[in-house]
């Protein structure tokens, strides 16, 4: 056999596997209005477990995140012109830096989404400790949060001007309007391929979770009608996602000589 018969087959079978699941969520939802299923508290439960999960891994990545960057710079401030292995050390500890900052902010946002849906849900709940614990928890992340944003802030100013140290030829600031503009434009051509095919691959491989994201919201709106909301958004991201996408490689591939 093949392998554009396995293909094929392979595609048939996963269609059908949709197909069946599809519809015994759909029987299962429908069935479920005639049947007293009180799963409402694990939905008050799990915005306070991914908020205290969340707020830990936040508070671990902040110090990961300092260290690093104190380690770099000991290693900018040891080197010469003439160290080139340890410049390369130095620029591999800064580089971590930044894409700490990065997902530490991802997750501080995702974590201060849940804060107004965790103090409601447990307000006015009969559990006088998790009401207590909730809003605690709450005060403190947004108290967190905000010191996070400005400690990252301050990292990674400084992280652009180590690298500006190791890479003279670098430009901008780290917070001015066009900063990645600015900083791409004086990239060399390894930098930019680099860019490129990582971005690629970041766009594979979230077109391919945000497909996965959307069977969950749309199994999840069986039960839940009012979720329909997180499906637009949703559709709103990844439609916003591959148009820019398309519209970027044709603008590319047929720009004018």
């Amino acid at each position: 056999m093949n392998s554009r018969k396995k293909s094929f087959y392979r595609y048939l079978g996963i269609t059908a596997m949709a197909a069946f699941v599809g519809g015994a969520g759909g029987f299962i939802a429908m069935q479920s209005r005639y049947l007293d299923w009180n799963l409402g508290w694990i939905f008050k439960l799990l915005p306070t477990f991914i908020c205290t999960l969340s707020l830990c891994v936040l508070l671990i990545l902040t110090i990961v995140t300092i260290a690093k960057y104190y380690k770099s710079k000991k290693l900018v401030r040891l080197s010469n012109d003439e160290d080139e292995e340890i410049y390369l050390l130095a620029d591999k500890e800064l580089s971590m830096v930044s894409s700490l900052n990065s997902v530490g902010s991802v997750i501080g946002m995702v974590m201060m989404g849940l804060v107004i849906p965790m103090m409601s849900y447990w307000e006015r709940s009969e559990s006088s400790f998790l009401s207590k614990y909730s809003i605690s928890l709450g005060i403190i992340t947004v108290l967190y949060f905000i010191i996070y944003v400005i400690v990252s802030t301050c990292l990674q100013v400084k992280t652009v001007d180590l690298i500006k140290k190791i890479y003279p030829e670098k430009k901008g600031y780290a917070l001015e309007k066009k900063f990645e503009t600015v900083w791409l434009e004086s990239a060399d051509e390894n930098e930019r391929k680099i860019i490129g095919e990582a971005s690629y691959y970041s766009f594979k491989l979230t077109q391919k979770v945000l497909s996965y994201v959307m069977v969950v919201a749309l199994f999840i709106g069986m039960f839940q009608p009012d979720s329909y909301v997180f499906v637009l958004l949703i559709g709103i991201g990844w439609l916003t996602q591959t148009i820019s996408y398309l519209k970027k490689v044709r603008e590319l591939e047929f720009k004018k000589k």
